[in-house]
């Protein structure tokens, strides 16, 4: 019998029977990108051009899109969708029309300190969002593979004495950002479980490119090493000290482009797998896995400003000495000038001081390679962000 479902603010129209999924009704050339005006949106969208899919972009800000569309490819095949998520039925009705084999939920809200500013927005839009997209998953395109972008922040703080976390442990997140993508995530494996739906998710620690939001702080630190290097001699004495949190945190940072890579590498990881070990697995949602994404090496936020500053041509001498993180700070070597100091009104009181993983499965299992070292996106963004980008772009 067909009947109206309910699901948040949305209204579907689906079969309410056995849930048998038919994997063969799905356009096998088509992919939605869901968040493609950000970082990763924007690196998985290039990539799926250069291998010919079509692909239906769904952003907020088109014109992050306007030189992937000024492509040949682009124009071939690109697609964009303005959809507003806290209204997100277009999408929903495009998924419905098209059955694309692959859709990629990179959209959210992903700051961590902001959610703390936004928690209700974190929510409703990294958790209720992604609710409403299982279903219409379930009642109108089950043919399509799902890829849910999750964090490594949802480990949180340790509970149990465990110091590097991999996919089989306990989530405790210590944010509403972390709190809205834990309950994403478990959502995602219950769907998969109860409906054998194909889907998938990745766990991912930070990582980074030139194209990173100015709301983050690697953009925050790059951007403000850049001004001291277009500044003159009498200019740099009048510039004020770059304010930091808690400079002791330690986190696991990679390169936006690699963790692309594993996204694509976890959602065909049927194939990917199969192509590993030559013996091919039924292509159901019993035999999709969860990865986690980093380089298995952490480092401090301090190490992350000083090589920044090091790059920009700027050799620091750091105190980092005692429990409180305010003491902590960095000078100017040829001038003992202050150059980092700690604002208290940016320090959290619920934020894991390290977040270690263990990627050995992704690259065990869907041959996941990484570069490591911060200096490689810290490069890239001195490069994508300096003033020739700049002239480039004029």
């Amino acid at each position: 019998m067909r009947r109206p479902l309910i699901c948040g603010s949305l209204l579907f129209s689906a079969y309410q029977g056995d849930h048998k999924v038919n994997h063969s009704d799905v356009s096998s050339a088509a992919a939605v990108v869901i968040g493609a005006s950000g970082q990763d949106g924007y690196f998985l969208t290039e990539r799926l051009l250069d291998e010919q899919w079509k692909v239906h972009a769904i952003v907020r800000r088109p014109e992050a899109l306007a030189g992937l569309l000024a492509t040949d490819k682009g124009q071939a095949l690109l697609k964009i969708h303005v959809v507003d998520l806290s209204a997100p039925q277009p999408l929903f009705d495009l998924m419905a029309r098209e059955l694309p084999l692959e859709i990629y939920n990179l959209s959210g809200q992903s700051s961590v300190s902001g959610s703390f500013e936004e928690p209700l927005l974190y929510w409703l839009v990294n958790a209720n969002f992604v609710a409403s997209l299982l279903e219409c998953l379930r009642c109108q395109s089950p043919g399509s593979r799902l890829y849910q972008a999750s964090s490594t922040d949802m480990f949180g703080m340790s509970r149990d004495g465990i110091e590097v976390y991999n996919e089989n442990s306990a989530l405790n997140p210590q944010s509403p950002y972390a709190s809205a993508k834990a309950a994403a995530h478990l959502l995602c494996r219950s769907y998969r479980e109860v409906y054998g739906l194909r889907i998938a998710s990745g766990m991912l620690s930070n990582h980074e490119s030139h194209r990173r939001p100015e709301s983050f702080l690697s953009r925050k630190v790059v951007g403000h090493v850049l001004n001291l290097m277009s500044c003159s001699a009498g200019e740099l004495s009048e510039q004020q000290p770059l304010m930091m949190g808690n400079l002791k945190i330690e986190r696991d940072w990679g390169f936006a482009p690699d963790y692309v890579e594993g996204i694509c590498r976890i959602l065909r990881q049927i194939e990917v797998r199969a192509g590993q070990t030559g013996e091919a697995q039924a292509d159901i949602g019993a035999n999709y896995r969860d990865y986690v994404l980093g380089t298995g090496k952490t480092h401090a936020v301090w190490e992350l400003v000083d090589c920044a500053f090091t790059i920009g041509g700027f050799e620091l001498d750091w105190e980092l000495e005692g429990e409180n993180p305010t003491a902590w700070r960095g000078y100017f070597r040829s001038t003992g000038r202050s150059a980092v100091l700690v604002d208290p009104h940016l320090l959290r009181t619920a934020e894991p001081l390290v977040i270690r993983v263990d990627p050995s499965r992704a690259r065990k299992e869907v041959c996941w390679a990484h570069r490591e070292g911060l200096e490689v996106f810290l490069r890239d963004m001195f490069t994508g962000l300096g003033p020739a980008a700049s002239a480039s772009e004029s």
